[in-house]
């Protein structure tokens, strides 16, 4: 495994995210909810008008999400975060608890390129991650309203 090779740096935590929401949306799934993973495949780093993690999802993901947003009213959810070789790796779970509806959404980033991100989103007070098709410029976003959850101290 070469050091400077990023897919080599990223691969094992990647498979060891996704294991994690699979395991999250079986628990879900047992507690009676409809769960929709996402499966990124980039996710890119905001910072300037429009800030967060830019996550680009199939296009038959992003229907199902484009639905379940229209629908539901997603005000909760759940973060969970790790660090492995300067990359961080999040789960965000956001949640209709009314609906019993869960989104489950990977991401990751480059710690050394999301000081802007960070600095936005602590002075706003608010995270967002903006889930968006490759066909087009649409997304649906999702804001956290406790941006540390995303970020080291």
């Amino acid at each position: 495994m070469s050091e400077h090779n990023p897919f080599d740096r990223v691969v094992e935590p990647w498979e060891a995210v996704m294991e994690d929401m699979e395991a999250t949306a079986t628990e879900y799934r047992e507690a009676g909810w409809e769960v929709l993973e996402l499966h990124p495949g980039d996710v890119t780093v905001l910072d300037d008008e429009r800030y967060g993690l830019d996550v680009l999802v199939p296009g038959d993901e992003y229907e199902r999400l484009t639905d379940l947003a229209a629908a539901g009213t997603f005000d909760s959810y759940e973060v969970y975060r790790a660090d492995e070789s300067g990359i961080a790796f999040v789960l965000a779970v956001l949640e209709d608890p009314d609906s019993e509806q869960a989104v489950c959404c990977p991401a990751y980033y480059e710690e050394s390129e999301a000081d802007g991100m960070a600095r936005r989103a602590h002075e706003e007070g608010r995270m967002y991650t903006h889930i968006r098709p490759l066909a087009n410029d649409e997304a649906v976003t999702f804001a956290y309203e406790d941006p540390d959850l995303f970020f080291t101290d």
